[in-house]
This record gives C-alpha cells, structure tokens and sequence, in this order.
C-alpha cells in the first residue's frame, strides 16, 4: 500500500506548527503562529475549532497531564497554561508559567516537547533574519527543575523525539538531525550528528521531527515538499513521502492506532506566486507503521 495523502478541513494559516495528538479527547491540537491561534481537529466530526490567544506568537501546546483542558503553550519568551474547552472560541484562562530571563526579546520559543517524565524541553529562535542568526537556546522546563539552559548559539530550534537514552534534536540551520545521550534526570551530552541533509543532496532545511515504534525518524522540510523516514541508527534516507506544498513544518502521529502522520505546513512565500495549498494541514496514511503516544506536560 502505498502512502497517501489528504488535505484537512482546517483553514489554512501563515505558519502551522507544533502538532499534538491528544489521545484522550482522540483530536490534533495545533497552532497558528502568526496568528497566535490554537486549533483542535476533531477527525470523526472531521471539524476544526479554533481559539484566538492574546498572546503573542504562541509556539507549541501540550496538554497538562491529569488536567482535562488544561495546555502548556510556548509564546514570545514565556511559558503559559491554558484553559480550553476545545470547543469555544476564548479560553477559559490565560495563566503565565514562567518567563525566560537570560534570553534576548528579540528571540521568541519555537518548539517544544516533553520527554517521558513529563519534563518540557523547548527551544528558541530569532524573531527577524531566521536564517542568518543563530542567538537561539535550547531548555528544559519542570516545576520541580526550574528551567535549565543546555545549547546556545542555536539558529532555529526545532524536532525532538526520545528513544530510550537517546534524545534526537534539530536546529534547522545545520541541515542534520543530531541527537545527545540523555538521562532521565534531564542531563544531555555527548552531541552528534545521526542524519546530514547536505551529505544526501538535499538544500531544504529539517523542521518538526517525530518517531515511530521502530525507533525510525519522520522529519518534516522546510522547502522541500517531502516529509523523509531516516533510520537514526544508520544515518540511511529510507523514504521520502512527497506533499502538495513547499514549507513542511512538523509531524505528528495520531489516529486510533497511531498510524496516520499528521502535518502541518507554512504559508511563507514572497514570491508573489500561486500555492493553494500552502499552509494547510495533511494527513498521510498507509505508512505501513505506526508511532508512540505523546507525552503530557505534569505540573
């Protein structure tokens, strides 16, 4: 069976990101960038809903675990929980977390996992000249923890996924998947690059990234209309699965079984061209694989 993909019925936006397969509520939640948005696609009434935040550049949202409509969302340079209903269009609340103090404004969050304890890890980038600017950090974040600094001098902070004592990273700017030795009391070290995009031809740019029960990667590029299966272990490119548009932003596994990838896409272009299906979302199936349950943000 070959993969296949189709467009969602979610409006389209200026830069999807950050998706997230709430196995409870059996939905994707995303968000709108740009628009500071959060949406939530409910794949039986096949229906998004969408709450519009007051906050600035809302980045990423996790549900809070063991707390029905409650989400950690990253925005500007701050972490926020939120109350949502997943149905309404304005929050319940808008509660500020933390706020970082040894980054630059000029910098906002961008994307943001949780590892298997329940530990945020996110990281951030510059606002302006993305591509040429490289001031970003990567953090963890845990009530307990507080919020720790391990990388600097990150371009654009992106992808993470855990297998094991494995974390896998991506700062887009380098064009590789890298990944650290990692412990469960939240130390990283030991980085290195496990897949180089310019070593296989490539020029686009590797954004979301997520695993499947193979220990396989799925990483989204930027600019290269394809979403790309890589064996970390290896460094092979075992596949690539083509999109109807240019500026892949991440993945996500959901659905029932967790067999069916989630992307989402940016609507970025300055080209004064024409690109309909810029900035939508997509559903590919037939993978012939499935993923893993995402993890929740404990408080």
């Amino acid at each position: 069976m070959s993969p296949k993909v189709e467009k969602l019925p979610i409006p389209s936006v200026v830069l999807g990101e950050g998706p997230h397969w709430d196995i409870a509520t059996q939905s994707l939640y995303l968000i709108d960038i740009s628009g500071s948005q959060l949406i939530r696609y409910d794949p039986k009434a096949n229906k998004a809903f969408i709450v519009k935040l007051d906050v600035p550049l809302a980045s990423f949202i996790i549900p809070v675990e063991g707390s029905k409509g409650q989400y950690v969302v990253g925005s500007g340079i701050k972490l926020y929980l939120i109350k949502w209903d997943g149905t309404s269009d304005k929050a319940e609340s808008v509660e500020l977390l933390h706020q970082l103090t040894n980054d630059s404004e000029a910098n906002r969050i961008n994307d943001g996992k949780c590892d298997n304890t329940g530990r945020l890890w996110f990281g951030t980038m510059s606002k302006e000249d993305i591509f040429n600017t490289k001031n970003g950090k990567l953090y963890s974040y845990s009530k307990k923890e507080g919020c720790r600094e391990f990388v600097s001098g990150v371009g654009i902070s992106n992808g993470l996924a855990w297998e094991g004592n494995i974390m896998y990273y991506i700062d887009s700017l380098e064009q590789s998947v890298d990944c650290f030795d990692y412990s469960s009391n939240g130390n990283i070290e030991n980085r290195r690059k496990v897949f180089d995009l310019k070593k296989n031809n490539m020029t686009c740019f590797p954004d979301g990234m997520t695993i499947d029960k193979d220990g396989k990667l799925w990483v989204a590029c930027y600019e290269g209309s394809q979403v790309i299966h890589v064996d970390p272990k290896t460094g092979e490119l075992l596949n690539k699965v083509p999109m109807p548009t240019s500026q892949i932003t991440s993945v996500a596994w959901g659905g029932s079984n967790l067999e069916d990838l989630y992307v989402t896409s940016a609507n970025n272009h300055t080209d004064g061209g024409n690109h309909p299906d810029a900035g939508c979302t997509f559903r590919i199936t037939g993978l012939s694989t499935s993923g893993l349950p995402m993890n929740e943000f404990k408080l």
